[in-house]
Parts: C-alpha cells; sequence; structure tokens
C-alpha cells in the first residue's frame, strides 16, 4: 500500500512539473514564465512608483512655493523663461531644503550660551522674569532641557513654513512692495519670534528641574504620630 503512495504521488509531481507544462503547448509555458516575471519584478516597479510619486510631489511643491514667494504672475514667467532640467533638478531640493533647514537646532546652542552668560543678564529680569535668575544646581536629566527630533513636527513645520512667512510678510510688512522681500522679511520675523519664545521656555523648563527637591518619605512611627495629633485636636474641638 505504502509503495502504491509513493508511486502515485511520483505521478503527479512529475504531472505539474515545467517539462509537462512545456508540453502542453508553448503558450501555457510562455504564460508561466511571464507570471514569474511580473512576480519577481512587482516590488522594483512598486519602489519606482512611490520614488516616482515622491519627486512629482517635490516639483509640485516647488513650483508653488516659488509662485507664493515671489508671486503668482511673476513666478510662472519665471518658470517658464527657465530650463525644463533646471526645473527638474532644482524645484524637488526646496522641500528638501526646507527639512534640512528645519532640523538645525540653533535654539539648543542659544540656550548653552544663555545658561553660560546667565549672571550678565540680571538687568533684563524686569523685562522677562527668570532670564538671569540664578540656578542653584544642574539637573539630573543634563544642562539643559532638549525635547526630542519628530520627524513629522519637523516635516510638517518645513513644509508649512512657505505659507506662515507669506503671512507674516504680508501682517507686519505691508509697506513693502515686493512679494519676495516682505516673504523674506516675514520669515526672518517668524523665526526670530519664535527662536526667542522657545528659548524663553527651555530656559523656564531648565529653572524647573534645576529647583526640584526630593522629599524624604516619612516614616510609620511619624504617620502614626501625625495620626495621633490628629484625632487628638478632634477629640478637644469635639468636648469644646
Amino acid at each position: 500500500m505504502g509503495q502504491f503512495d509513493l508511486q502515485h504521488n511520483k505521478r503527479i509531481l512529475a504531472w505539474i512539473s515545467p517539462w509537462n507544462l512545456e508540453q502542453l503547448g508553448p503558450l501555457v509555458y510562455f504564460l508561466q514564465q511571464l507570471d514569474r516575471a511580473l512576480s519577481r519584478l512587482s516590488p522594483f516597479a512598486a519602489a519606482g512608483v512611490v520614488v516616482g510619486t515622491v519627486y512629482w510631489s517635490a516639483v509640485t511643491y516647488g513650483a508653488v512655493t516659488v509662485m507664493q514667494v515671489v508671486g503668482h504672475k511673476k513666478g510662472l514667467d519665471v518658470m517658464e523663461r527657465a530650463d525644463p532640467l533646471f526645473l527638474l533638478m532644482g524645484l524637488p531640493t526646496i522641500p528638501v531644503m526646507l527639512v534640512l533647514g528645519k532640523m538645525i537646532r540653533w535654539e539648543d546652542y542659544i540656550i548653552r550660551l544663555w545658561q553660560k552668560h546667565s549672571s550678565k543678564l540680571q538687568l533684563l529680569n524686569s523685562i522677562m522674569p527668570g532670564i538671569g535668575r540664578p540656578v542653584p544646581r544642574l539637573p539630573a536629566e543634563g544642562t539643559y532641557v532638549s525635547d526630542h527630533l519628530s520627524m513629522s513636527r519637523t516635516l510638517c513645520g518645513a513644509l508649512v513654513f512657505p505659507t506662515i512667512a507669506n503671512l507674516a510678510g504680508r501682517l507686519m510688512f505691508r509697506r513693502v512692495h515686493s512679494n519676495l522681500q516682505r516673504t523674506v522679511l516675514g520669515g526672518i520675523a517668524f523665526i526670530a519670534i519664535k527662536g526667542v519664545l522657545k528659548v524663553y521656555f527651555k530656559q523656564q523648563q531648565f529653572l524647573i528641574q534645576a529647583n526640584r527637591h526630593i522629599l524624604n518619605y516619612p516614616e510609620e512611627e511619624d504617620v502614626d504620630n501625625r495620626e495621633d495629633d490628629s484625632s487628638g485636636e478632634n477629640g478637644d474641638s469635639g468636648n469644646e
């Protein structure tokens, strides 16, 4: 019985082998080879589609940013006169440069300088409370409080920055007629105001960390004595 099953299985394997499929006809063999080729190439095709989508999204974002910063009509004229190869190579670099610029942690460097020369800033304490407050000790977490780098926050902040710079320029520099100058001035003003507020906030967090005190855990005898004292006071008040 076992030899019969073994021979039966060998016949089934021989029937489904590629050699027998080739005997069934050239069309079946061609379809089988085509299916294998598509299965091997599909991951590379999917990666190519993703890369192409990201690339054309970056090109579109760069074109929109140019029109937003320079002006809609002037931006279209500049891109129409420019070399198409230059546009295809230059426009995708705009979001990349924005993200790389967003990743520069210049506020942390200013905080280090601030904490190093904090004794010289006591005159500004009346303007911004806590700016020149002496630090009793360094916190255990480090010399300064630094938030973790979030990729989603960095990406969103970098991509929204041209729009914020344009709005800040329109609100703060209305007398400037050039759209490019107004957007650049708005971006610089936004970065400066945000940096000052962020540095001040981190300095206050550093002071909170530096002024923390660890309290001793109350022992059981102290807790019992406190409970007895409180119960005695309650009893005396009740007798009165």
